[in-house]
């Protein structure tokens, strides 16, 4: 029977009767094969798919094979951040990982047990007995939360090419027009993709989409190809300049709001807004960015309700300041019961700044924590300059002209990848390694 048959055998067998596919990795033979297997190979709901007894095996066999549940005993690993960063992978498939540690380490227990993917750490000596069953119901539980999602809800994750492990879907968004949102967005697109060799999609999801005029593009094909065929449909919507991937709204305003009216009574629906992004979550993009709307339509509350990250768009004025205040009042409040972006992965742009602003950047922070009672960290300071623009009417990315513009892209790009970026331009430069994350420093006046 081919793989890909049997897999969709098993997707129509009750849960409960799903074999659990396993891999044990442990520090020697001996540990592996006389202590973690027997309870397992004398169990009939696993099947062992796979052994690593060194490092170098674990990492190769695990995205080779796909294991249910991986049971590690942890000084296989060259390190703590070394395992849960290559257990993150298997997050792609809902997987889940049980982990053993020994007593001398016992205090890093804590760090493990907050990595998404663990569903139990233990200290040895372990009953394995016990260990098979605790993972056993820790894989039947995801599959039971599978089941109950709608599979274009299921958020993947994926390592990408510039080791970075997750996908960043990040809305960029404002409750007024003019702060500069679409050349945030589309510049930040451009320095991952094309500068930095991170696999990044722009999502142009105004009328008419800016990305065309700015980057050459036409505005066909477009997300029409998509709501005619959803699933096959997302890759004949997406064109391509030097290496960045973009998925324009429609152009035409029938079909921008027709769009727009059907997703929303239909949001679940394949062919939606909110499914269309989605769907931009197995594609092993390492990063989304959705250029939305200002304000609160369709195509701006279902990029919001698809993404995992929040960047507020705004300038130092009064009106700016009060929009900020709605903007988190939408994202922390009004959809909570429907859909929350925590606030550790939401940040402030202030973009347009000039030495005239009656309101300065701490001015304008500081108004904004008193008027909400908390706001988010600003990552880019980024100056008026006339520059952007003229860049952008001769159709030539603006980050590559504009220095301050590119510093504070930089700046944003390293809280959303904190360290993975650092790393990529330093190596790019010459200057090695870096793996330390950088905070970029604001001067407040």
């Amino acid at each position: 029977m081919k793989i890909v048959e049997a897999s969709k055998v098993m997707d129509k067998m009750p849960i409960a009767e799903q074999k659990v596919t396993v891999m044990l990795a442990g520090p020697g033979h001996e540990t592996v094969f006389y202590q973690m297997q027997p309870p397992f190979l004398s169990d009939t709901r696993f099947v062992i798919s796979t052994h690593a007894t060194q490092w170098s095996n674990f990492e190769q066999s695990l995205s080779q094979m796909r294991p249910d549940l991986v049971v590690v005993q942890v000084e296989v690993a060259p390190g703590p951040d070394a395992l849960i960063q290559v257990l993150a992978e298997i997050q792609v498939w809902r997987g889940v990982a049980i982990l053993i540690l020994p007593p001398a380490i016992r205090e890093l227990r804590a760090q493990f047990e907050n990595a998404a993917i663990v569903r139990g750490v233990y200290i040895a000596p372990v009953n394995w007995g016990e260990i098979a069953q605790a993972g056993y119901a820790a894989v039947i539980t995801e599959r039971a939360k599978a089941a109950a999602t709608a599979p274009m809800q299921q958020a993947y994750l994926s390592r990408s090419a510039g080791a970075i492990i997750g996908t960043r879907v990040v809305a960029f968004v404002s409750a007024t027009g003019g702060t500069g949102r679409s050349t945030i967005a589309e510049s930040l697109a451009y320095e991952l993709s094309v500068r930095m060799n991170v696999r990044s999609l722009l999502m142009s999801f105004d009328l008419p989409p800016t990305a065309a005029p700015h980057f050459k593009m036409r505005y066909v094909p477009s997300a029409m190809e998509y709501f005619a065929r959803p699933g096959d449909g997302f890759g004949a919507s997406i064109q391509s300049r030097e290496g960045m991937d973009v998925l324009l709204a429609p152009e035409n305003s029938v079909d921008y709001q027709k769009a727009a009216e059907y997703s929303i009574s239909h949001k679940s629906e394949a062919d939606s807004i909110y499914s269309l992004v989605m769907a931009s979550w197995t594609r092993n993009y390492a990063a989304v960015l959705l250029d939305l709307p200002a304000g609160e339509q369709p195509w701006s509350m279902q990029g919001i309700a698809a993404a995992n990250t929040a960047v507020i768009v705004t300038r130092c004025t009064l009106a700016d300041m009060v929009a900020a205040r709605h903007t988190l009042i939408l994202l922390l409040e009004r959809l909570i019961g429907e859909h929350r972006i925590p606030r550790e992965s939401i940040c402030l742009v202030l973009n347009q700044v000039t030495d005239n602003s009656m309101i300065s950047v701490r001015g304008f922070y500081d108004e904004l924590v008193n008027g909400y009672g908390w706001a988010p960290p600003v990552v880019a300071v980024i100056p008026y300059t006339p520059a952007i623009i003229h860049a952008q009417d001769q159709q030539v990315p603006a980050v590559t002209r504009v220095e301050e513009l590119a510093k504070g892209i930089h700046n944003l790009a390293d809280f959303l990848f904190p360290g993975a970026v650092t790393s990529i331009l330093d190596n790019r430069n010459g200057r090695g390694h870096k793996s330390k994350l950088r905070i970029p420093r604001f001067r407040f006046t």
